[in-house]
């Protein structure tokens, strides 16, 4: 009896500790090596994240931010770079190739390794975030390079609804040709 008491308290014991130990990529649902938001800094992780929390508080953006507007800037490193100087420069640049620099966050080291600012975002411009990373036993910093684009939130919608339109066509003019055809067979009975 005592046994089957304790199950419980260890399982929840060990639930406990699993969701306490810091784990890097459950901060931002990192989705692997394939992940645009990501770069690997030997053994370690830089990440960035944009977040529109006026339209939606929990979605996290990368490469492309769908509203115009504010949007949070995220940059953050794992643990074992907490140290580490962070720079962060936002770029924005049209057509003609002009940059303008949108956010300058200068190079020291942030506290828990987050560095983050509030942006001001436009649709037709291309964006570039670039980080420096200073790593110890380096001269200069790293650079690195995050690209992204501000497009309508159901741009991604577009292709769908046209697919479905198209069907519908088909299913129409499908119809319609069922319905001429049987009058013509019914016609000729007659």
């Amino acid at each position: 009896m005592r046994r089957a008491r304790r199950i419980p308290f260890l399982l929840s014991v060990v639930v406990a500790l699993c969701l306490a130990s810091p784990v890097p990529s459950w901060a931002h649902r990192d989705r692997g090596p394939g992940d645009p938001c990501r770069r690997e800094v030997g053994a370690s992780l830089l990440h960035i994240t944009f977040y529109q929390t006026q339209f939606d508080p929990v979605t996290e953006y990368c490469e492309e931010i769908p509203r115009v507007g504010t949007a949070f800037l995220v940059v953050d490193v794992t643990p074992d770079l907490w140290e580490m100087p962070i720079g962060v420069e936002l770029l924005a640049s049209d057509g003609s190739g002009q940059s303008n620099t949108v956010l300058s966050l200068p190079v020291q080291v942030y506290e828990r390794g987050v560095a983050n600012a509030e942006v001001l975002v436009q649709a037709g411009l291309r964006y570039e975030v670039r980080v420096l990373l200073g790593l110890s036993g380096e001269p200069e910093p790293r650079k690195f390079s995050f690209p992204f684009q501000v497009a309508a939130w159901y741009k991604a919608l577009v292709g769908p609804a046209l697919i479905v339109f198209g069907v519908v066509i088909v299913l129409a003019v499908s119809v319609i040709r069922y319905k001429i055809t049987v009058r013509g067979r019914e016609e000729l009975v007659k």
